[in-house]
């Protein structure tokens, strides 16, 4: 094989791994002095059967402010076959990591939900594919630079994504105001991948009231940028607020056995389930490590199709 084929195999590998966010690095310093690992490999295409019913992917559009300008905001939304607005569906959100895109990952995911629908290893529902970034002039190459966006989206921009989405499908939302939101939360899960797992753990932090499901995969908490306390004290304190009991939520937490990641992500599970006893069990903590997986594309798929049949399952 001479050097220019060599070369365009590396590109195009390396475009099947920005499709979800995940880019080709080695480990960078984070804060806390706890190591992000970049993937190793981008997953090979296996061949599958094409489901009978195929799902759509539609959009929804709203507006939000940051540091003082305006952007206008584009989500995906993956609607199943099964899905025809006279009853109501659970809601998804899952989020990309970084340099991904909401389109991306819907475009790699839909195929793999209808299959999954399918067989009966996932329930219908709706998956809501944002992006934390306000325009594609923000996506840089040093992944960790993200974090402030991550941190906005979670604090500030979540709201307003919901209420867009629940606002045009028919879910379990009966308003889309805090109340409403709050009332249906048992309907409602955020999950994402690296950096869309560090988004997940500040979803937890800071939006207990509006989910109930959260599945962090390859990614830690990075609150520590914000805050001095404990992480496990600042991942809590929404649920302590709230006076929601160890029955009102789910944490699915997965990461692949051979990701770097795995080195900041345990001591975190924990720390959780030492410190906080009384609210953090082995029923709503799930740890799961996907054997041999590394930080790429074929451990997202493995993971989401191990975590989701956690959905919807609480009392």
């Amino acid at each position: 094989m001479n050097t220019k084929n060599i070369l365009i195999i590396v590109l195009i590998i390396a475009a099947l791994s920005a499709a979800i966010g995940i880019q080709f690095a080695g480990k960078q310093q984070e804060s806390g002095g706890d190591p992000q690992t970049m993937p190793e490999t981008a997953r090979q295409t296996q061949d599958r059967s094409q489901p009978e019913d195929e799902g759509n992917l539609e959009t929804v559009t709203y507006s939000i402010s940051y540091k003082g300008s305006a952007y206008a905001k584009e989500a995906w939304v993956y609607v199943p076959a099964e899905y025809s607005g006279s009853e109501p569906m659970n809601v998804l959100y899952l989020m990309h990591g970084s340099q991904g895109s909401g389109k991306q990952l819907a475009e790699t995911m839909a195929p793999l939900f209808d299959a999954w629908i399918q067989t009966g290893s996932m329930q219908p529902m709706l998956v809501v594919f944002p992006t934390y970034y306000p325009d594609r002039s923000f996506v840089v190459l040093k992944y960790s630079e993200d974090y402030p966006l991550n941190h906005f989206f979670a604090i500030e921009e979540i709201s307003e994504l919901v209420k867009t989405v629940e606002g045009s499908y028919r879910t379990y939302t009966e308003s889309t105001d805090d109340a409403g939101l709050s009332a249906s939360r048992r309907h409602r899960a955020f999950g994402g991948y690296s950096m869309g797992g560090v988004t997940t753990w500040d979803i937890l932090a800071y939006q207990a009231d509006y989910f109930a499901y959260f599945i962090p995969m390859a990614g830690d908490c990075w609150l520590r940028r914000v805050s001095d306390e404990p992480v496990s004290d600042l991942l809590v304190r929404g649920l302590e607020e709230g006076e929601y009991s160890s029955d009102d939520f789910k944490i699915i937490a997965m990461v692949g056995g051979s990701d770097g990641t795995k080195n900041s992500i345990q001591p975190q599970i924990e720390a959780l389930r030492r410190e906080h006893a009384d609210l953090i069990t082995d029923e709503n903590l799930i740890y799961w490590e996907n054997e041999g997986g590394g930080h790429n594309l074929e451990s997202l798929e493995r993971e989401m199709e191990h975590g989701i049949p956690y959905l919807w399952t609480l009392p």
